[in-house]
């Protein structure tokens, strides 16, 4: 039996929301193997060269977020804008 056979048959004996916490374990250690990648590709850069990679990061917060299970709503944005017309101005 291999290691993904064994992984799947356990898998199935899981409860649906243990089953979703071994996904997102799963997902984390593939991003964090893709990042150790995109690490030593850095590494091999030539002096000089910066790479950004706002996607990566991007992704990487979005898991974050999954992993903790944090939500939002438009509840949360509705009063963040300062919406005075600014600074009184005396001449």
């Amino acid at each position: 039996m291999t290691v993904l056979e064994k992984v799947l048959s356990k898998m199935q004996t899981l409860p649906t929301d243990q089953q979703q916490q071994v996904l997102r374990f799963v997902e984390f250690l593939a991003f964090e193997l893709g990042d150790r990648q995109v690490n030593q590709e850095s590494e091999n850069l030539k002096e000089g060269q910066q790479k950004s990679d706002f996607w990566k990061g991007l992704q990487k917060f979005r898991l974050a977020i999954q992993n903790e299970e944090v939500g939002f709503t438009n509840e949360d944005f509705a009063d963040l804008r300062d919406r005075s017309v600014g600074r009184e101005v005396i001449l």
